[in-house]
């Protein structure tokens, strides 16, 4: 070696190190970013189809992505129970599938049955997109039935074509990689509107009965035109020996994006509960009072 060079080999494991530092931390991240990223949505989802059953555009409403992660907590824990059970039932079917299989008397018999089954899966994918298209050309989720049928035909196919002794001729590995797509697909589908229906309930449920709500008393410098059967208002003197108008009945919806979302009025025959938006300001004080 020459005078004045240095010898290169220290730091190759160096940089293999760092190599292996990056690569371990982007193994880590990546998956915690794609969970926060459907927390997010499904956490959207959910306050999107909460506020839109009563006419409340979720945009006015201005969560935080904080916000709609922390709401989907409630879609999060039902999710992982019916993704629980659904593994139970289909690890119980595979096993008696797998014994049904194994009692056929003859290699081919046994062959048939197999790529019966990944037949079974492939067409009731084709069900499942058949009854997507539909709802799907016009912007509208379709009914949980297709995510059913849908995730079922790719299980299907990739548990029993994947055994197939002639592999090349039935799964190749593209067709694998597109029949995990689709139950990918199929699970995003059901996550979808398992949330939805989850706001709605909610929805349904504040509709029916909305004495569940904490009580609002709004005092205001100013009359205020806030209507509803259900709100009185009075007049009172304040502390500085000012008159002020004070509004009670109404019960408090939600705060968020600095203002009230407060319900006046409750649900009728005709229509569902009013949303009346107050600003929030100096001119105005809010006094909540929950119910036992």
């Amino acid at each position: 070696m020459a005078a004045g060079e240095r010898d290169p080999t220290p730091e190759q494991p160096r940089r293999r190190g760092a190599l292996q530092t990056v690569e371990s931390v982007s193994a880590v991240i990546a998956p915690l970013t794609v969970v926060t990223a459907l927390l997010f949505y499904v956490g959207w989802v959910r306050t999107r189809a909460f506020f839109s059953y009563f006419g409340v555009s979720a945009a006015l409403v201005g969560f935080s992505p904080q916000d709609y992660v922390l709401r989907s907590a409630e879609v999060g824990f039902g999710a992982v129970l019916l993704l629980a059970l659904a593994g139970v039932v289909l690890v119980g079917l595979d096993r008696l599938v797998a014994i049904v299989i194994a009692r056929v008397s003859g290699r081919v018999l046994g062959q048939w049955v197999r790529w019966g089954l990944a037949g079974l899966g492939v067409s009731l994918v084709l069900i499942g997109l058949g009854d997507a298209r539909a709802e799907a050309a016009v912007a509208v989720v379709p009914p949980i039935a297709g995510a059913g049928l849908l995730a079922l035909g790719a299980v299907l196919f990739l548990r029993f074509g994947a055994e197939s002794p002639s592999r090349q001729g039935l799964l190749r590995p593209g067709t694998t990689g597109l029949s995990i797509v689709v139950l990918a697909v199929a699970c995003f589908w059901a996550v979808t509107i398992y949330a939805r229906d989850l706001g709605v309930g909610a929805a349904v449920a504040i509709d029916g009965d909305a004495r569940i709500l904490p009580l609002v008393t709004v005092y205001s410098s100013e009359p205020l035109d806030l209507p509803g059967t259900n709100v009185i208002p009075t007049r009172v003197l304040g502390e500085d020996q000012r008159w002020n108008y004070r509004y009670t009945g109404a019960v408090l919806l939600t705060y968020s994006n600095e203002r009230w979302f407060l319900i006046p009025e409750p649900a009728s025959g005709d229509y569902r509960s009013s949303v009346v938006v107050l600003r929030d300001s100096e001119s105005i004080r809010v006094e909540t009072a929950v119910p036992r």
